[in-house]
């Protein structure tokens, strides 16, 4: 008994567990998207519900119609970003619509991949159902997540941190943590939000009415009634309010994950936190397990041989 459970612990067991499980994640997880997948392009081709607001934003800055109207929360073709936003998806403006959901959902895989490690992880990933609920939508959630991670890994995401706030003010929630645990970032941080205040105040001279329209929005979204499928909130009848009490939360965790220096906290507070939040939101949470697994690898001293034993020879020859 006792040498079976030596077994069950040790490292060659959960090696072959591991194995199982992903071997069976990867054919489920195949499967799902592939019925997915097929309910998808035989419903309308593939079009995806966030990214028509993009796409018909763009189109609206080259005809100089107005870019903001009040719409419920769930209402199709809303778009709640600023105008900045618009501006930079116009070279998608003159495309079809369809290929631009493709294109923009093909970026979400690609974001999913890299959020994940790999690409079987990115299949088993799809067993989370937000995951295939993301890239159905459109939404710019899985490109933000990846954006947040890069930060985590490389400073230079950094300099995207400020334009990913920009978009659902969430990921601001992760400057602490770089600034206070990854001082290499702060000026990514300073430059990313330099150039941020530039193209805004580039695209303000541009169209000053379409900034004025997106201020007054904050003024009707403040009242406006957070139902919806799959909407979270906790004041439902108060938008406005429900989302100061999300951020106000997440702000809170997001500073105990720079004093406990937990980088994979301080992601989840800035991920899930947006103006409207819905389950579909959680689905960057899958790049959990990579964020925990860099944060507990240990790397090797750069002056440590391999396999090199303390009372080895210094001029030992192998056998």
């Amino acid at each position: 008994m006792t040498n079976f459970l030596i077994a069950l612990r040790s490292e060659r067991f959960r090696g072959i567990g591991v194995r199982i499980l992903m071997d069976a994640g990867l054919v489920l997880g195949g499967a799902l998207v592939l019925a997915a997948a097929s309910v998808l392009i035989g419903r309308d081709g593939g079009l995806a519900y966030d990214t028509r607001a993009y796409w018909l934003a763009a189109r609206h800055v080259l005809d100089g119609t107005t870019l903001y109207s009040q719409a419920s929360v769930s209402d199709l073709g809303a778009f709640k970003y600023p105008p900045l936003f618009a501006q930079l998806f116009v070279p998608a403006a003159p495309l079809p619509e369809l290929l631009v959901a493709w294109v923009w959902r093909a970026s979400g895989i690609l974001c999913l991949r890299y959020m994940v490690g790999s690409w079987k992880a990115a299949v088993v990933a799809c067993l989370f159902i937000p995951v295939l609920t993301e890239l159905s939508l459109g939404n710019v959630t899985l490109q933000i997540g990846a954006v947040l991670v890069f930060a985590l890994r490389d400073r230079r995401g950094a300099y995207l941190v400020p334009w990913a706030a920009a978009l659902k003010f969430g990921p601001a929630l992760i400057v602490p943590y770089l600034w206070f645990r990854m001082p290499e970032s702060r000026r990514p941080l300073v430059v990313g939000t330099a150039l941020l205040a530039a193209a805004s105040l580039v695209s303000y001279l541009i169209v000053p009415g379409a900034w004025s329209d997106y201020v007054s929005t904050f003024g009707w979204e403040n009242n406006s009634l957070m139902s919806g499928s799959g909407v979270i909130a906790i004041v439902p009848s108060w938008g406005g309010m429900d989302f100061v009490l999300r951020f106000a939360i997440a702000g809170v965790v997001a500073l105990y994950a720079v004093y406990s220096r937990k980088a994979w906290l301080a992601y989840a507070a800035a991920v899930i936190t947006c103006p409207i939040l819905a389950v579909s939101r959680f689905a960057p949470l899958v790049a959990w397990w990579r964020l925990r697994r860099d944060s507990t690898a240990e790397p090797a001293p750069p002056d440590a041989a391999p396999n090199a034993t303390p009372d080895a020879a210094p001029n030992a020859t192998p056998a």
